[in-house]
């Protein structure tokens, strides 16, 4: 098996389409589906699926991704450790943050950090909640932000709440339901939607939290996959409605402004956390990672 055939199913997967996994690697369309076919035969089974929407991994497919992941950094592991001993940064902190709450809170807390440790040097990764968990678990970063993407943590890592949260439905200013106080789940029915169920690794909770109000015929017509900036730049134009946690969106008012849909049944609880190394949990450093981050999130939720 050729590690770099795993190295190409993790890009497809993260990615979510051949065509931009190709033009991100630099082969030819051809060229990635035959090494595609290629570790399929190899592996016994399938590793994704098309749709319209893009690629879905199976679980073989996401066990191999991850391996791929994990050659991957081992390789930009050792080139940044190269490149941070030409630089002098020897006191670094690794990073990973899902595309949402990395955008509202990534920035603003590597700030605070930087100048209250004038010795840390920060490197921060973005990619899907599960994805960065995983790479934590690898040993490829330090510390995670992300939702409890499992029900109990790994063994080795610790979870401590950053903050509660929950996801909600949101809309632009422009939108139609923007403003109106009793929504119904007829009303929530006539509007498209986007990445619902498509590409989220929390797609079932959406799903649940919808059906719960009543939404039933979701038309969903535009989905973006591990891109935050698209996905509300898409959404501010006030035509369709999605899922979303309310912090991250809280996080970037001073960017975006969205509307919150009041919903019949309510919203549901999804709160974020920090992860890291259980012996890790206790240094100076994650402890000022925690309580910086909480005040930073205490103090918009005060504004």
């Amino acid at each position: 098996m050729d590690p770099k055939h795993l190295m190409q199913l993790a890009v497809i997967l993260d990615k979510g389409s051949i065509t931009e996994a190709a033009q991100h690697l630099r082969l030819t369309q051809p060229t990635l589906t035959r090494n595609m076919h290629t570790l399929e035969m190899q592996a016994g089974g399938l590793l994704f699926s098309r749709s319209r929407f893009g690629v879905k991994p199976s679980l073989l497919g996401e066990s191999l991704a991850r391996e791929g992941r994990a050659v991957t950094q081992t390789l930009r592991s050792a080139t940044d450790a190269i490149g941070r001993h030409k630089m002098g940064l020897n006191n670094q902190l690794r990073v990973g943050v899902g595309p949402l709450i990395g955008m509202g809170l990534a920035a603003k807390l590597s700030g605070k950090l930087i100048a209250q440790l004038p010795q840390l040097a920060i490197t921060v990764t973005t990619g899907r909640p599960q994805t960065v968990v995983e790479q934590l678990i690898d040993g490829q970063i330090d510390i995670a932000i992300a939702p409890a993407v499992y029900a109990q943590s790994p063994v080795g890592i610790a979870r401590v709440l950053l903050a509660e949260d929950a996801i909600g439905v949101y809309c632009g200013p422009g939108h139609p339901l923007a403003g109106v106080s009793d929504v119904d789940s007829a009303a929530l029915n006539a509007f498209d939607w986007i990445n619902v169920g498509t590409s989220s690794p929390f797609q079932n909770e959406q799903l649940e939290l919808l059906a719960k109000n009543g939404v039933r015929q979701l038309r969903t017509r535009f989905a973006t996959l591990n891109d935050a900036v698209i996905l509300l730049e898409f959404l501010s134009q006030g035509s369709h409605l999605a899922v979303l946690p309310g912090l991250p969106l809280l996080l970037m008012q001073d960017r975006y402004r969205f509307v919150e849909v009041p919903l019949p049944q309510g919203n549901s609880r999804r709160d974020m956390y920090i992860w890291c190394r259980e012996e890790l949990i206790e240094s100076d450093v994650i402890q000022t990672f925690i309580t910086t981050g909480r005040s930073l999130i205490e103090n918009h939720r005060k504004a």
